[in-house]
């Protein structure tokens, strides 16, 4: 183990810990030890700044923005990214080089990106950060570990899941939490999946949420290509965690479009759906909205309106409505608590 005793990296300030990072106690951080060529997501890492490409900025702890440049040292996480508008990423440090995958702090190696994209940000590895004791940390031993919380009424719960990436999910749920919470009513939110990013739970908590959490809390940098049994046990235990806080209403937020793997592992799960009384459909168009809601249907959700980049036409949202046969809403409606209503009347079987 290469220590940290008398090293310049230990100096204040000079190693930039990531969001992705945020429950780690970077105290117990003593030293460096060789990274792996394996896949081993949630290792914690650090890595040198070669590069400046798609990532400029990394988010800090906090979610503050970090303005990167060359030679800085920054903590990440090794992590898969599924993501079709970025890149295809691998949880990896194979090589001496590898890319930041993500502004939340998540490592790997680019395996494809799309071909909008630039090149992403490069960054020399140093190694994994270890304990006093020279054993690795690693994202999973600062999970959150929940318990059940006592038996209480049953909040009414309202899932966001959409066709893609950026087609409105995010601004939806957080348009649904400022209607409910402007109607006094206690809001918890979460989003279950996706990549480490502080963004949108911050976009969550300035709607009025009591409680935001992701799959970070977990110990997860990101959720592509978990196991089915580690995504029903994410989902489970932020749904505890929120409980705790007694809302009335709780918020989920899934990542990527319905047909991605991780998504279709928690929304065919049978005691996940029961969670869920009601759904909104984020769609860029008619077309995504009639396959998205059909599907949803099969499933046995109960779809109750469409929203997104749809609804940001006239002619598109009298489109969605014509195919689906419920109410498609912009954020002025959801705003105005047309989706509250929805909320308010729905309740799973």
């Amino acid at each position: 183990m290469q220590s940290f005793e008398n090293s310049a990296i230990n100096r204040p300030g000079a190693m930039k810990w990531t969001y992705v990072t945020h429950r780690v106690d970077s105290s117990l951080a003593a030293g460096l030890v060789p990274p792996v060529a394996e896949p081993d997501p949630g290792a914690i890492v650090l890595g040198r700044v070669t590069t400046i490409g798609r990532h400029k900025e990394v988010e800090d702890v906090t979610g503050r923005k970090r303005t990167l440049f060359p030679g800085d040292l920054i903590v990440g996480v090794l992590g898969h990214r599924y993501a079709t508008d970025q890149y295809e990423g691998r949880a990896a440090a194979s090589g001496r080089t590898g890319h930041l995958l993500g502004i939340g702090g998540v490592c790997g190696e680019v395996v494809s990106k799309n071909e909008r994209m630039i090149d992403a940000t490069c960054v020399e590895w140093l190694g994994r950060l270890s304990d006093r004791n020279g054993a690795p940390l690693h994202l999973r031993r600062f999970g959150l570990r929940p318990s059940p919380a006592p038996a209480a009424s049953r909040p009414r719960t309202l899932l966001a899941v959409g066709a893609s990436m950026n087609s409105g999910k995010t601004t939806t749920a957080a348009q649904a939490i400022r209607s409910l919470a402007e109607e006094r009513g206690r809001v918890a939110a979460a989003k279950l999946t996706g990549t480490a990013c502080r963004k949108d739970p911050g976009m969550m908590e300035d709607a009025g949420a009591v409680r935001v959490l992701d799959f970070t809390e977990c110990g997860y940098p990101s959720t592509a290509h978990c196991e089915r049994r580690d995504l029903l046990a994410i989902a489970s235990d932020l749904r505890h965690a929120l409980l705790s806080e007694a809302p009335e209403f709780v918020v989920y937020e899934i990542a990527d479009g319905v047909f991605q793997r991780e998504t279709r592992i928690l929304l065919e799960d049978p005691e996940f759906r029961r969670t869920i009384d009601a759904v909104v459909f984020t769609g860029v168009d008619s077309v995504s909205c009639e396959s998205g809601v059909r599907y949803l249907r099969t499933l046995g959700y109960n779809v109750v309106a469409t929203a997104g980049l749809v609804a940001n036409s006239r002619l598109g949202m009298s489109e969605a409505e014509t195919v689906t046969g419920i109410p498609c809403l912009n954020g002025a409606m959801i705003l105005d608590g047309a989706l509250r209503l929805k909320l308010l009347r729905a309740r799973a079987a």
